[in-house]
């Protein structure tokens, strides 16, 4: 901490002041978030391993709406450590700050974890975001449901966003694969789809980087997804030759194959896997011919992607 401010500051001659201060108050230790974050004992541990420290303990703040309920915005490991030092009191110090209604509830959580200090992580921000109804994240949300995909946030029923029951992913991935997802996003969802081929049990989560690199090749080789040979051949080789590896093993070989260019990862998976998917002679399976595959997919439109 600096006694001095370090560099130029402006800042107009008026600062405007937003809102009433809170004030420190008691509250009951089993207050609910409305979002729970994920609270982990190895951090609990961490933080008591040499004993609660008053000085050391920032009250949580607590959200109190019009009609008197209170949620949980901010301190769920805090809560925590506060429950398990004393037990047998019900009660917690804690900051209250009144708020008009949950939108204004979800914008302070990202607003003090994303934006005053970087807690929170991105797909936590990223839910608070969408519940918010901040128009990036509702859109990238839309995009989610028509790819069948989701993020997880946090436990419980408003913790996951994006289509329900689905495999989930990181919202930068999804991002980085809706910059080649088409039309609705179309192939995104195809790349979802071919991950579901070649995993088809227990799908929860697919790697962003190969999500990404199966969304590119659907976009470079429309043959893959017309109901043509090729498709029939490319379903195949992800079934048997992708899928028994698992997901982290097949990203890390077809990235190394495909030339691990620095910051085109999904493109250097995805130049990997059509490299040794142009080598796999599937047609007494039911594929087409090698020769009318390699003829087909042709390696050029990744190589001048990894290029420029």
């Amino acid at each position: 901490m600096s006694n001095q401010i370090i560099g130029n500051l402006k800042l107009p001659q008026t600062i405007p002041v937003l809102g009433q201060l809170g004030k420190l108050s008691q509250v009951k230790v089993n207050v609910k978030s409305l979002v729970n974050r994920e609270t982990k004992a190895s951090t609990i541990k961490k933080y008591l391993k040499n004993g609660f420290d008053f000085k050391k303990f920032v009250p949580p703040v607590v959200a109190q709406y019009p009609d008197g309920k209170q949620y949980l915005l901010d301190g769920d490991h805090r809560r925590a450590m506060w429950e398990k030092t004393f037990p047998l009191n019900p009660m917690m110090p804690c900051f209250i700050i009144n708020v008009v209604n949950d939108q204004e509830y979800h914008l302070l959580f990202v607003e003090i974890n994303a934006k005053n200090r970087k807690t929170a992580n991105k797909e936590e921000v990223f839910v608070h975001e969408v519940l918010a109804g901040i128009p990036s994240a509702v859109t990238t949300e839309r995009n989610l449901k028509n790819a069948g995909l989701s993020v997880y946030g946090a436990p419980g029923p408003q913790g996951t966003v994006g289509a329900p029951n689905s495999p989930n992913v990181t919202v930068g991935a999804f991002r980085n694969a809706m910059r080649h997802g088409g039309n609705f996003g179309v192939n995104v969802s195809r790349a979802r789809t071919a991950a579901q081929i070649a995993w088809p049990t227990n799908l929860k989560k697919i790697n962003g980087e190969l999500l990404e690199a199966l969304t590119i090749c659907y976009s470079l080789y429309p043959d893959l997804s017309n109901g043509s040979k090729i498709q029939t051949d490319f379903e195949l080789f992800l079934d048997r030759i992708v899928g028994p590896e698992n997901q982290s093993n097949i990203a890390y070989k077809y990235k190394s194959e495909g030339g691990r260019v620095h910051h085109r990862h999904g493109e250097s998976i995805a130049k990997g896997m059509m490299m040794h998917f142009r080598k796999v002679d599937l047609q007494s399976r039911g594929g087409c011919s090698l020769q009318w595959k390699q003829k087909i997919i042709n390696l050029k439109p990744l190589t001048k992607m990894l290029e420029d």
